[in-house]
């Protein structure tokens, strides 16, 4: 389903949204009182052609001169676009800013992400193992490379999220793998490097390959589960003083950070 933003122009919405939230008709001089543009009332011409655009599309009704009143189909879509508003916002306030934000994520992500490889393990095409296998390969011959271990060590599990045919598993792991949460992938390094775990990942991700190309969706989500598990106890251990403070600092360039760990 498109996004509400997508199929009504801005002015519109707004129109549709304030009529909808009125406990009376609407009249188009009001309404140019209340959706300014700028600091100046929306002149009435063009209220009044975006009410006509309303009326056409079955989402407003005239009552007799007295004003608009949205249709129950106006009503729904001014409804799901305020959801969407409220959706956005929250996206839009989610950052990783301390530790306990790294484990956070990495709970979340154990819940879409077991789900997801037993999908990828049941029905995963010839074309789609050849494409994972090529990921894995880059991120073994990248892996003694901090930097560039760092760029490639989420691609695997964006490649699994991206073969899925479930959409809304597809939505919930591009919320997960948002672009926001990157510097998961350098903090979890940072960790990692200071318990030399970072080899880890070579095998846990080749068990999980392992079971998918068996096809068995069991011991896939039960490779995921502790490759995950591994990473969260990596999260949740001690680290020592100089790397809190590399820690922080990362962190603290892509927002304040909130309290300790």
């Amino acid at each position: 389903m498109s996004s509400v933003h997508a199929s009504l122009e801005p002015r519109a919405l707004e129109l549709l949204q304030v009529i909808a939230n009125s406990p009376e008709p609407l009249g188009a001089r009001e309404l140019g009182r209340r959706i300014k543009a700028g600091d100046r009332p929306l002149s009435e011409s063009t209220v009044n052609r975006l009410l006509r655009w309303l009326d056409e599309q079955g989402l407003t009704r005239s009552m007799d001169g007295r004003g608009r009143v949205v249709s129950e189909a106006g009503r729904a879509l001014a409804q799901r676009a305020a959801a969407e508003h409220t959706w956005h916002q929250q996206l839009g306030a989610m950052e990783i800013r301390t530790l306990q934000d790294v484990r956070d994520l990495l709970i979340t992500r154990r819940g879409v992400e077991r789900e997801i490889v037993r999908e990828v393990a049941a029905s995963v095409s010839e074309e789609d193992l050849g494409q994972l296998q090529l990921v894995i390969e880059e991120y073994e011959r990248s892996v003694h490379a901090d930097e560039q271990r760092r760029d490639v060590s989420i691609n695997f599990h964006k490649a699994l999220a991206s073969t899925v045919e479930n959409s809304m598993l597809r939505a919930v792991a591009m919320v997960v793998f948002d672009h926001r949460f990157d510097m998961l992938e350098h903090v979890l390094d940072m960790v990692t490097a200071g318990r030399g775990t970072t080899m880890h990942s070579v095998h846990e991700h080749e068990e999980i390959m392992q079971a998918i190309r068996a096809g068995d969706p069991d011991a896939a989500e039960a490779a995921m589960v502790r490759h995950i598990n591994r990473l969260i106890d990596d999260a949740s251990a001690a680290v020592t003083p100089s790397a809190r403070l590399a820690i922080e600092l990362l962190l603290n360039n892509h927002g304040p950070v909130i309290g300790g760990t």
